[in-house]
C-alpha cells in the first residue's frame, strides 16, 4: 500500500502541475485574444461600421463565455475527478462519504472564487476542516472534531499544507527549467513534500481510522 500510495500521490501532484501550466498557458492565449479584438474595436468608427461592431462584440461575448467555461466547469471537474480517482484509493472503505464530504467542499471552494468574501473563505476553512475529520471518522462522531479541534485541527492544516508546497515547488521547477539548472533541485523538493505527504497520510489513516 506505501509504494502504490506514494506513486498515485506523486502522478496526482504531477497531473495537478501540469494542468496548472496549461491552465496559465490557456488564459494568456484568452487574453490574447481578447486585446486583438479590443484593438479592433477602438479602431472601429461604431457609428458608420454597425455591423462589424456587433460581429467582433458577438465573438467576444463568445470568447469570454468559453473562457468562463474553462475556468470554472472544465478545469475544477477535471481537477476534482482527479481527487477522487487518486486520493479516494486510501479511503476505499468510506469511499461514498469520500465523495460526498469532498464534493461540498469542493463545491463552496468554487464559490469563493467567485465572491471574495472573508467569511465564506471562513466557512471554507471550517468545512474543509470538518470534511478532513470525515475521512477518518463516522458522521456519528463528528463530536470529535470539536473535542479534539487542539489534536485535529493542527493535523488538518499539515494535510492541506503538504499538496500546496508539492505542486508549488513542480510548478517553480517548471518556470526555471530555461533559466537556471537549480530547477533540478527545485524538483527534489517537490518529490520530497510529495513522498511526505503520502507517508503522513497513511499514518493519519493507521492513527486515526
Amino acid at each position: 500500500m506505501k509504494i502504490k500510495t506514494i506513486l498515485l500521490d506523486l502522478i496526482y501532484f504531477l497531473l495537478l502541475t501540469i494542468i496548472l501550466i496549461l491552465t496559465r498557458i490557456k488564459i494568456a492565449g484568452f487574453l490574447i485574444n481578447i486585446k486583438g479584438y479590443g484593438s479592433q474595436l477602438d479602431n472601429l468608427n461604431i457609428n458608420q461600421n454597425i455591423q462589424e461592431t456587433q460581429n467582433i462584440l458577438s465573438q467576444l461575448s463568445s470568447l469570454a463565455n468559453k473562457a468562463y467555461f474553462f475556468l470554472f466547469v472544465l478545469i475544477p471537474l477535471i481537477i476534482f475527478v482527479l481527487y477522487m480517482v487518486f486520493q479516494g484509493f486510501n479511503f476505499k472503505k468510506n469511499y461514498k462519504r469520500f465523495i460526498l464530504t469532498s464534493l461540498v467542499s469542493f463545491l463552496i471552494l468554487l464559490l469563493n472564487l467567485f465572491i471574495i468574501n472573508k467569511f465564506l473563505f471562513i466557512f471554507f476553512v471550517i468545512l474543509s476542516y470538518l470534511t478532513f475529520v470525515l475521512y477518518f471518522y463516522d458522521f456519528k462522531k463528528i463530536k470529535i472534531a470539536f473535542t479534539k479541534f487542539y489534536k485535529l485541527f493542527p493535523m488538518y492544516l499539515v494535510y492541506l499544507i503538504l499538496p500546496v508546497l508539492a505542486v508549488g515547488f513542480f510548478y517553480l521547477a517548471y518556470t526555471r527549467i530555461k533559466i537556471s539548472f537549480d530547477f533540478i533541485y527545485i524538483l527534489i523538493f517537490g518529490i520530497l513534500f510529495s513522498f511526505s505527504f503520502s507517508l503522513y497520510k497513511i499514518y493519519l489513516i493507521k492513527k486515526l481510522s
